[in-house]
């Protein structure tokens, strides 16, 4: 013996159209780019949407909490993607001020090349003066009395 052996043709047909909205109702919650709607439901199981609203209240009940807890997650991560968005503009912001810092690094590397250049050339002709004021003077008897000669 079946369930639907001591039922009435009404409860037989009431019963398929249950378990056929139930079916319907796993098969859109399976896919989330379908909408969770009474008229999806109802056109999912082949039935009209007024043999929903009016012989099957739990299984639209069942519908709506679907729907809620959907919306849930979609907000829940809307709000991590907005987190997320915040937390990207902030590394653009210390990738920006770290741009910032070491361009202004480079730049005092740069001078500090330059200065070293400098000083190492000046260097170098004050060596070139001292080697050059060290170096003997051959002092002649022509010389002796030329101001500005050493004897």
């Amino acid at each position: 013996m079946t369930e639907t052996d001591g039922l009435t043709p009404q409860q037989r047909r009431h019963a398929r159209t249950k378990a056929r909205l139930r079916e319907a109702l796993q098969k859109l919650s399976a896919d989330p780019a379908q909408p969770l709607s009474a008229a999806a439901l109802a056109r999912e199981a082949g039935i009209g949407r007024n043999a929903l609203y009016t012989g099957h209240a739990d299984v639209l009940g069942e519908l709506r909490a679907l729907a809620a807890q959907r919306a849930a997650a979609a907000k829940v991560s809307r709000r991590d993607r907005e987190a997320d968005g915040e937390e990207i503009r902030r590394f653009k912001n210390d990738k920006q001020k770290l741009a910032t810092q070491n361009a202004g690094l480079l730049r005092r590397a740069l001078d500090a090349e330059e200065r070293l250049k400098r000083s190492e050339d000046r260097n170098a002709q004050l060596l070139r003066e001292i080697a050059k004021l060290r170096a003997p003077v051959v002092v002649s008897r022509e010389n002796a009395g030329q101001p500005g000669r050493q004897d």
